[in-house]
């Protein structure tokens, strides 16, 4: 499997030598993973800013275990991220990083073995992406795979959760 996606990546990004990269003012896409999210992403020259909202699944999370009870991973994520980018590979592909801040909204069950009793939960806190963007020859379109974590800092300090997501964007 490892052969093969090392096969797509090298194709994808020597497969046509007059293609640009397709970054162009601005993008919007959907990811699956950990979240499931919409982005609209603001290109710059060697920068972005990349704006996300969707939904932690609970994935890449073993348990749900949080302060005294647990979580349902089902709520809204809202996530802003100052990026930084490479072109690559003939402009075919970007590498990313960058850092953000995050605030999510889900239910907190204080009795994980009574479901009706809950709180609305807010919580917030720092987060941080690095990733990779491929671009189709031709095509206003984009592959990405990207990976990184939320620091939960309120309302429990250092809760983490990692995030892993691909995904597809239109740039326009």
């Amino acid at each position: 499997m490892k052969k093969y996606f090392a096969l797509l990546v090298i194709a994808m990004g020597f497969g046509g030598t007059s293609a640009q990269a397709q970054t162009q003012k601005w993008a919007v896409g959907f990811e699956i993973g950990e979240p499931n999210a919409v982005s609209l992403r603001k290109y710059g020259d060697q920068n972005a800013l990349d704006v996300s909202l969707g939904t932690y699944t609970g994935l890449l999370k073993k348990g749900k275990q949080y302060r005294k009870g647990e979580y349902a991973s089902i709520g809204l994520m809202l996530n802003a991220t100052y990026l930084w980018y490479v072109p690559m590979m003939n402009d075919r592909m970007i590498a990313y990083g960058g850092v953000g801040a995050q605030i999510n909204s889900r239910r907190y069950y204080p009795e994980p073995s009574n479901k009706k009793v809950y709180e609305k939960t807010i919580s917030t806190g720092p987060s941080g992406t690095i990733g990779v963007e491929f671009f189709f020859a031709a095509q206003p379109t984009s592959f990405f795979i990207e990976g990184g974590g939320y620091l939960e800092v309120l309302p429990k300090l250092a809760y983490f959760n990692p995030n892993l997501s691909v995904g597809l964007r239109h740039n326009f």
